[in-house]
C-alpha cells in the first residue's frame, strides 16, 4: 500500500507580473493599431496629412509674396498717377502762360502796325486802346488810355482829354464829369497829353456811393486837329 504525497508548487512574483505587463502592452498595442487602421480604412494617412499642410503652407507663403508685390505695384502706380496729375498741371500752366504771352505780344504787334500803318490809311490822331481796371476799394477804378498817330506823322501832337461818366443815380440819370470823380483837387477837368507816335495816360478815380456806371465818353482836342470822340460801355477788366 502506497502512501499519497501532496506536492505544492510555488509561482515566482515577477513572472505573474511580467505576464500581466505583457498582455496589457499587447492590449494597447492591439487599440492603438486597431484606431490606426480605422483612420486608415476611413481615407486618414498621416503621410498624406504632412504633405497637405506642407501644401498648404507653400500655398500661403505664395500668396503673401504675390500680395506683397501687388502692394508694391499699387503703391508704384498711385506714385506714377500722382507724378502725371503733376506733370500734366505743369504743362497746362507752361501752355496757359505760353498763350497769354503769344496773345500780348498780338496786341502789342497789332498796336504798333497801327501806329506804322494804320488799317484805315488815316495817319491823324486816334484813340488806340480804353480800359478801365478794377481800383483797390469798392466804387474806385483807374481809367487807362492810349492816344496814337501814325509814324507819317513826324511831328508833336499835345492837347487834353475830356472824360465824362454817364451812369444813374437815385433812378436818374446822370453825366459825371471827370473833375467830379477825383480825389485830387488838383486834378482839371481835361487830362493834357504831348507826343509824337503814341501816349499812355492814366487816372485813378472814384465813383459817388450809390452811383451805377453805364457808358464813358472820352473826347480828345488838339488845337490844329478835328477832335476825335468815343464811347465806350462800363466793363471793367483785369489788370494785364
Amino acid at each position: 500500500m502506497r502512501t499519497g504525497r501532496l506536492v505544492v508548487r510555488y509561482h515566482a512574483p515577477w513572472r505573474r507580473r511580467t505576464v500581466a505587463v505583457g498582455m496589457v502592452v499587447a492590449l494597447i498595442a492591439l487599440i492603438a493599431g486597431t484606431f490606426e487602421w480605422g483612420r486608415y480604412s476611413s481615407g486618414f494617412s498621416k503621410v498624406a496629412e504632412m504633405q497637405h499642410r506642407r501644401e498648404l503652407t507653400a500655398t500661403i507663403e505664395k500668396l503673401g509674396k504675390e500680395n506683397e508685390e501687388l502692394r508694391q505695384a499699387a503703391a508704384s502706380a498711385d506714385l506714377a498717377r500722382n507724378v502725371d496729375r503733376q506733370a500734366y498741371a505743369d504743362v497746362e500752366k507752361t501752355l496757359a502762360d505760353l498763350q497769354a504771352q503769344v496773345l500780348k505780344h498780338r496786341e502789342e504787334l497789332t498796336f504798333y502796325r497801327g501806329i506804322v500803318s494804320p488799317e484805315d490809311g488815316i495817319g491823324g490822331l486816334r484813340i488806340q486802346r480804353f480800359q478801365i481796371l478794377p481800383g483797390p476799394a469798392d466804387q474806385q477804378y483807374r481809367l487807362r488810355l492810349v492816344l496814337v498817330q501814325s509814324m507819317r506823322q513826324d511831328a508833336f501832337v499835345s492837347g487834353a482829354v475830356s472824360v465824362e461818366i454817364e451812369g444813374v443815380q437815385d433812378n436818374k440819370p446822370l453825366q459825371l464829369p471827370l473833375a467830379k470823380a477825383v480825389n485830387d483837387a488838383a486834378t482839371s477837368a481835361n487830362l493834357p497829353f504831348r507826343f509824337r507816335y503814341f501816349q499812355n495816360i492814366e487816372q485813378d478815380i472814384v465813383l459817388p456811393k450809390g452811383f451805377d456806371p453805364r457808358a464813358v465818353t472820352v473826347e480828345v482836342k488838339t488845337a490844329k486837329l478835328a477832335p476825335v470822340r468815343e464811347s465806350y460801355p462800363w466793363q471793367v477788366q483785369a489788370e494785364s
